[in-house]
């Protein structure tokens, strides 16, 4: 039987060069809020510092949103 490795934490290995720090897309499953937190987390910032905005009126999104709803919708507003 394996066992996983642990990830060391940010406080264990401060991010000192952003460049090196390789930031993924959030899947399209996920919702508007865990991703906020996610990349808040990611960078070290504060989870009020990280909004994701709607394309029409540069509202919030909604917690509850898919990630993959907000990228169609500003996918449309690219179109038009």
């Amino acid at each position: 039987m394996t066992t996983r490795k642990s990830v060391p934490s940010r406080e264990q290995f401060p991010i000192t060069n952003y460049k090196d720090l390789r930031l993924r897309k959030p899947r399209a499953d996920w919702r508007v809020g865990k991703a906020e937190k996610w990349i808040a987390d990611v960078l070290g910032l504060p989870e009020e510092a990280v909004q994701l905005m709607l394309p029409a009126g540069g509202r919030r999104a909604r917690a509850d949103k898919t990630i993959g709803a907000l990228r169609r919708d500003w996918q449309a507003s690219k179109e038009r």
